[in-house]
């Protein structure tokens, strides 16, 4: 695991370096926000203002030293917390606007991947032990199409007939946020605001847990051991809990992982349709304006999660399956 770890910090390094050099060479951003008709001496003062004067060298050691949450003097270890830098637009912490919207974008992500995985598993695990019939090549047939649909297009599909053709039947609107403010009761949390987005973001990693589940479940299906068990006697429910379930997951949970932690990523289009203001939505304005530090902290944030969520499935795959700790060592 700490080798493990060590490489996941790596990769990190990696990323991070990468995305502040494409960000450092990017046309001057103290200009676009002065204006061109503005006097050099303002744009220098924005360029001062933002450390964009500064040598690459320099800036990439405090963009470098911001990531540090502790600090270390002669009085010993300060928690300082992350710095992130400000925004060019509204000159808010990058640290506060994001720490403000990822909760809501965290948890569309959480909704979306157990829906994901509620029936993935339930609708796959069903299709393998009925391969090949024709129950088992419509689902997978409407999979395909759900697996192949942009999300963008089905935000806007799902938000026009369940929040508007299908109304009166549904009673969910077409966008909100996870808060409302009632005239009466004051700022409220409006889970109803929480379904069609989540079931948009999940159609495609549905789509695809279905699929590896069924392919998984029923390579399983196929082992001796399992034919084994049939011989003496199990009953299908047994047979499913005990021996198919736990063997077939791996494929699934790397998957499941990657699907999570590109959710961050790719809830820009559904947030924005839905009128979601988490991350996503933050990270679409941002590019709308060109405010590079917003856009700059919202990758670093996708990108550890993206390594703190392998380095999770890691540690489960040795509890899941013995041989990969086996392996391992």
């Amino acid at each position: 695991m700490v080798k493990r770890f060590l490489h996941g910090v790596g990769v990190l390094w990696g990323a991070l370096t990468l995305v502040f050099i494409l960000f450092a060479f990017v046309p001057d951003p103290a200009r676009q926000l002065a204006g061109q008709n503005e006097s050099e001496e303002v744009v220098e003062a924005i360029r001062s203002k933002y450390g964009l004067d500064l040598p690459i060298h320099q800036r990439y050691g405090l963009f470098l030293s911001g990531l540090i949450p502790i600090s270390m003097d002669a009085q010993g270890m300060h928690w300082v917390g992350i710095d992130l830098g400000r925004s060019f637009i509204t000159d808010r912490s990058v640290t506060d606007a994001i720490y403000a919207a990822l909760p809501a974008t965290f948890l569309l992500a959480c909704s979306s991947m157990l829906i994901a995985l509620a029936l993935g598993l339930m609708v796959g695990l069903g299709l393998s032990l009925i391969t090949g019939s024709t129950i088992d090549r419509v689902v997978l047939g409407f999979a395909s199409l759900g697996m192949s649909a942009p999300s963008f297009v089905m935000a806007i599909l799902v938000s026009w007939l369940f929040g508007s053709v299908w109304h009166h039947w549904t009673g969910l609107p077409m966008t909100g946020g996870l808060w409302e403010v009632h005239p009466f009761e004051g700022p409220r949390v409006a889970w109803s605001h929480l379904i069609l987005p989540s079931l948009t973001l999940g159609i495609r990693p549905l789509s695809v847990m279905i699929q590896l589940t069924r392919n998984s479940a029923h390579e399983v299906l196929q082992s001796t051991y399992v034919r084994t068990a049939k011989s003496k006697g199990i009953n299908t429910t047994q047979l499913l809990v005990k021996h198919v379930v736990r063997n077939s997951l791996n494929p699934v949970m790397t998957a499941a992982s990657g699907w999570f932690a590109s959710m961050l990523a790719g809830a820009v289009f559904v947030e924005y349709v839905f009128g979601w203001h988490g991350m996503g939505l933050l990270m679409f304005r941002a590019l709308e304006t060109n405010d590079l530090p917003v856009i700059l902290g919202c990758v670093v944030v996708i990108a550890t999660t993206f390594v703190l969520v392998n380095f999770v499935v890691d540690f489960l795959y040795g509890r899941l399956d013995p041989r990969v700790r086996a392996q391992s060592t």
